[in-house]
């Protein structure tokens, strides 16, 4: 017995499984499955370890609250919650038929099958991408779902080959702590010609560019 199976360990490609959720997965296994290509042996085998990954993961999220991809059977609440913040001021408001186009580049957060927290990722045409939109439920806030959402879509921007990152925030302790930095909005031509020219709190702006960099700049 070698060291690998003393340690209870085991070997598998990850790059084949890159971009891919536990949902993906299970879903490829009951296709393959349904076409006679997986035993049911082999099926039952996949979901017992599914089933024993969500329990470990469970023990170590005592809150329950999965961020996942934003589906169109979100929407109602998306909208509810991009509202209730934009009437805060924290965000612009958003058409739902603006939430609708763009679906893919949202996130939720999810707790007992109720959507808790938001954002989206927007990209810019020159790779330039901003975090927006960021919300939490009032009811249920200061237990990570911020934090877990916005680092949710950092992974995403990393799998995209983004290289910058950026947020305007009234809170820039918050995105301090998951990594980013002070920069001026001046350095962010493609943001102040899409919402800043056209924002009510132009000439009165309270917010701070802050940004993170996934390539140092030699």
């Amino acid at each position: 017995m070698n060291n690998q199976d003393t340690n209870n360990t085991y070997s598998f490609d990850l790059e084949a499984f890159k971009n891919a959720s536990i949902e993906d997965i299970y879903n490829e296994a009951l296709y393959l499955n349904q076409s006679s290509k997986l035993s049911n042996l082999e099926l039952n085998k996949i979901e017992a370890a599914i089933a024993q990954i969500s329990t470990v993961l469970n023990k170590s999220n005592p809150e329950h609250f999965l961020v996942r991809q934003a589906r169109l059977s979100d929407i109602d609440s998306l909208e509810s919650m991009v509202a209730y913040w934009a009437k805060q001021g924290e965000n612009l408001p958003r058409k739902r038929a603006d939430l609708i186009r763009n679906i893919l580049s949202f996130a939720v957060c999810v707790k007992d099958n109720v959507v808790c927290g938001c954002a989206c990722l927007y990209v810019y045409d020159s790779g330039l991408a901003e975090i927006r939109s960021l919300g939490v439920s009032p009811q249920i806030q200061r237990q990570g779902q911020g934090r877990a959402i916005v680092e949710f879509l950092l992974k995403r921007a990393r799998k995209m080959d983004i290289k910058k990152v950026f947020v305007l925030t009234r809170n820039p302790q918050f995105f301090s702590k998951v990594g980013f930095s002070k920069t001026v909005i001046t350095a962010l031509p493609e943001k102040i010609l899409k919402d800043c020219e056209n924002c009510p709190k132009k000439d009165k702006c309270d917010e701070v560019a802050y940004e993170i960099n996934f390539v140092k700049e030699v």
